[in-house]
């Protein structure tokens, strides 16, 4: 394999699609098109215009705007006289040191860690790609990375935990908006542009050129013995242990994906129960301690008349933890045991499973912000509860076992029910 030299061209001869694994034929597209899977529908590849320079843009804003969410004070909170504002930095250094270390780390990674390492290495790749340089091996495993940390970005489900944090103050002191704040908002948005156009298929055919030729008919890449490369999107015969493209082990389906799948929800459903039934924070004042937890955090803002704001955190903190954990569950049952419900209907189950996992962490964040922020002494002040911890990790085990479940056996199940009976 050489690598080309046709700027934004996709060259792609073909690939399976990840969900349900149908060899479909990728053809010249007109900008803005998506290719969508032939059987069920999955988006393969969207075909943007100058789509370097697009991604240089978006990417090299966003590290700018990162960069100034540490330069200046995030928010302020005054109440009764006393005063106190923090940076962004401050406000995970002081969960990390003061109160929870270990909390502090799950929230310092997907919050600034995952997000810089990821426009780090799309302005790496991009660089690399412009100078038409012989790329080392290692240099291109910064693509699978950029698909291994796309879910665990958050900066979107901080925003959103900070805008539930503001309203729980908004009755006890005065809230001030610093710089930035908004340098961070437009930090999520730019990173969101970004990950939209990032395409693990468009980066490997810029540093490798195309797969080899294979010549293909109409069914799954299973029935013609290939298998799909879910890192690069290259077809390959099914006897290769590793694809040539990207070097990365093939696996005709995932192993033990069941298995993986209900061992994590079970863990799951295991530190559900503490994450619900002790406080998730701690409010001091005047010398009083009020515990919180999920439940009564969603009372307090009813009762606020923050109406909205209860709902989303009763829908991000309950019901999508719980729709989850069932969902998946029901998904793994039906590769087993066929029934009348549309592998289609199916797949948009696992769709939806899979991308609302990451704003459960909402009331996570939301306790971190007050955490960090609501320092007064005697005043008052507020510490994460033992639920923070449990529920962090009921979260993370829910997103992994998402991650585990293999789609594609959804669509196996309904092949091997429709084959006729020999």
């Amino acid at each position: 394999m050489c690598k080309h030299e046709q700027g934004d061209h996709f060259e792609e001869n073909s690939t399976a699609c990840e969900m349900c694994d149908w060899v479909n034929e990728i053809s010249e597209m007109e900008t803005g098109v998506r290719l969508k899977c032939e059987r069920c529908g999955h988006v393969i590849y969207t075909h943007y215009a100058q789509l370097s320079l697009q991604l240089w843009l978006n990417s090299g804003c966003a590290l700018l705007m990162f960069f100034l969410s540490f330069c200046f004070n995030f928010l302020g909170f005054s109440a009764n006289g006393a005063s106190r504002e923090i940076s962004l930095i401050e406000c995970i250094v002081n969960l990390s040191v003061e109160h929870h270390p270990v909390l502090g780390i799950i929230v310092t990674l997907p919050l600034l860690v995952f997000p810089f390492l990821y426009l780090a290495f799309v302005i790496a790749l991009l660089f690399l790609i412009k100078t038409h340089q012989h790329v080392p091996q290692r240099f291109k495993r910064l693509v699978h990375w950029l698909e291994n940390l796309k879910p665990w970005l958050m900066a979107d489900v901080f925003l959103l935990g900070g805008l539930v944090a503001l309203i729980k103050l908004k009755s006890l002191a005065q809230i001030e908006l610093g710089y930035s704040f908004w340098a961070f908002c437009l930090f999520a948005i730019l990173l969101i542009r970004v990950v939209s156009l990032v395409d693990k298929r468009w980066f490997w055919n810029q540093l490798e050129g195309k797969s080899d030729y294979i010549v293909t008919h109409e069914g799954t890449a299973q029935e013609q013995d290939l298998i799909g490369c879910h890192y690069c999107g290259a077809l390959v015969k099914g006897d290769a242990h590793s694809c040539p493209r990207c070097n990365h082990v093939l696996h005709v389906r995932k192993n033990n994906s069941l298995t993986r799948t209900v061992a994590l929800l079970l863990a799951a459903c295991v530190l559900y129960i503490p994450a619900n039934a002790y406080p998730i924070m701690i409010t001091t004042f005047l010398g009083q301690s009020e515990p919180s937890t999920i439940i009564g955090g969603i009372v307090m803002l009813w009762g606020m008349h923050s109406y909205p704001v209860a709902l989303i955190i009763l829908a991000a903190s309950i019901i999508v933890p719980l729709a989850k954990i069932l969902s998946l569950l029901w998904l793994c049952w039906n590769t087993k045991f066929q029934t009348d419900i549309t592998p289609e209907r199916k797949q948009t189950v696992y769709h939806i499973t899979e991308f609302v996992g990451k704003w459960s962490m909402v009331d996570v964040f939301v306790v971190a912000i007050l955490a960090a922020l609501v320092q007064l002494g005697t005043l008052m002040n507020i510490i994460p509860g033992k639920a923070a911890l449990s529920f962090s990790l009921v979260v993370i085990l829910t997103m992994l076992a998402a991650f585990s479940f293999d789609p594609r056996l959804i669509w196996d199940t309904q092949e091997n029910n429709d084959a006729p009976e020999k």
